[in-house]
C-alpha cells in the first residue's frame, strides 16, 4: 500500500513568471519546513512532508496536489451534504488546507455558519497549524462581513472522533499493517526512490512554460467567484490592504511606456492587452495579488487602489488601466508611447542627456 504523496508543479508557481516574486505562502504554512526557497526557486523536501495539505490549499496558483485528496472534490461533497462542521479526523488531512476562498464559498453555498473543529490541534503530531487556521478564518470572516452576510467561520473545540466501530476496524487494520511493514519496508523505500527518479525525469523533460500565453486560473477562484456572484454587490467593497485573494489597480498613464512586461508576466491573465496592443486591461476577478506586475514595471507606475468593489470583482469584466497612442520616434523611428510633449522617444532622450553630460565633463 502506498501513502498519498505531495506533488509540486513548478510550472504553475508564480516564481516561474518572475523568479524574484515575493510569494512565499507555501513556506509560511508548512509545519515541517519541507518547503523552502533556494536561489529564488521553491524547493520541496518530500521526505519531511507530512501531507497536511496546507500548501495545497494556500498556494494562490494551486501548484501543489496531494494524491488521494482533492480540495475541489471535498468542496463539492461537503456543500452537497448536511454537515455544518469540518473535522481533520474525517473530512481532510488538516484544516489549514482551507484558505479564505474555500471557507467563504462554503458559508455562502450552505447559507450558514461554518464550524471548524480545532479540538485536536493542541495534540496534533504533524505540526502546530492553529495560527494558519486562525489567519485563514480571519480573512474569510472579513470577506463575509464586507459582503453584508451574517454567517461566519467559527472555531470550536469539538474533538470529533469517528464512531467506535469504525475506529476499532481502523486499529485492527493498522495493527495488521504494522506487522507487514517490517517485511515490506525495503520495497516501499525502493518504490519511493523509483518514483522520485521518475518525477525528476519528467520534470527535466517537461518543456519550459510559455509565460506569455500560458496563464493559470485557479479552481478555487472559480469557486469563490461563483459563490460571491450570488450576493447583491451594491455599495459593497473590500479594503485592498486587508485582503489577499485579489486587488484593484490603477496605472499612472503619464509614466507608462506600454512596454508590455506587466501583462506578459501576470500569472493569471488579470493584466492583458487589448487586440490593438494600445491598452492595458485589468480584471480583479483573475487577480491573485501576487504583485509581480508592480515589481517588474520599469517605471513603477502600477499602484493598488484603496478599495476593491464587489461589483467589479463579480462582473468578470476588464477595465482600461492605461491607453496609448504610438508614434515613430523622430530620431530613431522606433514606435513609442506619445504623451503629447515630444516626438523623441525616451531612449533617444536619455542618450541625448548622457551625451550632454559627457560633453560637460570633457569641457
Amino acid at each position: 500500500m502506498s501513502a498519498s504523496r505531495l506533488n509540486f508543479d513548478i510550472y504553475s508557481c508564480v516564481r516561474v513568471y518572475y523568479r524574484y516574486a515575493d510569494c512565499n505562502k507555501c513556506v509560511n504554512v508548512c509545519p515541517t519546513q519541507a518547503v523552502s526557497i533556494e536561489n529564488d526557486k521553491v524547493k520541496v523536501n518530500f521526505e519531511n512532508c507530512v501531507e497536511c495539505g496546507a500548501c495545497v490549499g494556500n498556494c494562490p496558483t494551486e501548484s501543489y496536489k496531494l494524491n488521494g485528496f482533492d480540495l475541489v472534490d471535498f468542496y463539492v461533497k461537503f456543500t452537497d451534504s448536511d454537515k455544518k462542521f469540518i473535522s481533520c479526523k474525517v473530512d481532510l488531512p488538516c484544516l489549514s488546507a482551507l484558505d479564505e476562498n474555500y471557507l467563504v464559498s462554503i458559508c455562502i453555498d450552505k447559507n450558514s455558519d461554518l464550524i471548524l473543529d480545532i479540538g485536536h490541534c493542541s495534540q496534533c503530531q504533524i505540526g502546530k497549524q492553529l495560527d494558519v487556521i486562525k489567519h485563514n478564518t480571519e480573512k474569510a470572516n472579513y470577506i463575509l462581513e464586507q459582503a453584508g452576510l451574517d454567517y461566519r467561520v467559527k472555531l470550536e473545540d469539538i474533538k470529533f472522533e469517528k464512531e467506535e466501530k469504525q475506529e476499532n476496524k481502523r486499529r485492527s487494520f493498522l495493527k495488521m499493517f504494522a506487522i507487514q511493514t517490517a517485511a515490506l519496508a525495503f520495497w516501499v523505500v525502493e518504490d519511493k526512490l523509483e518514483q522520485m527518479v521518475e518525477n525528476t525525469e519528467e520534470e527535466e523533460e517537461k518543456p519550459y512554460k510559455n509565460i506569455v500565453s500560458e496563464k493559470v486560473i485557479p479552481e478555487k477562484r472559480k469557486i469563490l467567484y461563483t459563490a460571491l456572484s450570488k450576493i447583491d454587490p451594491t455599495d459593497k467593497y473590500f479594503e485592498v490592504e486587508k485582503i489577499e485573494f485579489s486587488s484593484d489597480k490603477w496605472i499612472d498613464n503619464s509614466k507608462c511606456t506600454n512596454c508590455s512586461i506587466c501583462y506578459n508576466v501576470c500569472p493569471t491573465g488579470a493584466l492583458t492587452p487589448d487586440d490593438s496592443k494600445l491598452k492595458v486591461l485589468f480584471s480583479p476577478t483573475l487577480c491573485i495579488k501576487c504583485r509581480i506586475c508592480h515589481d517588474v514595471c520599469p517605471e513603477k507606475c502600477i499602484h493598488l487602489e484603496e478599495k476593491l468593489y464587489l461589483e467589479d470583482f463579480i462582473s468578470g469584466k476588464y477595465k482600461v488601466l492605461a491607453q496609448h497612442v504610438m508614434i515613430p520616434c523622430s530620431e530613431c523611428l522606433v514606435p513609442f508611447s506619445y504623451k503629447g510633449d515630444t516626438t523623441v522617444c525616451p531612449r533617444c532622450r536619455q542618450l541625448e542627456d548622457e551625451l550632454r553630460e559627457l560633453l560637460k565633463i570633457g569641457d
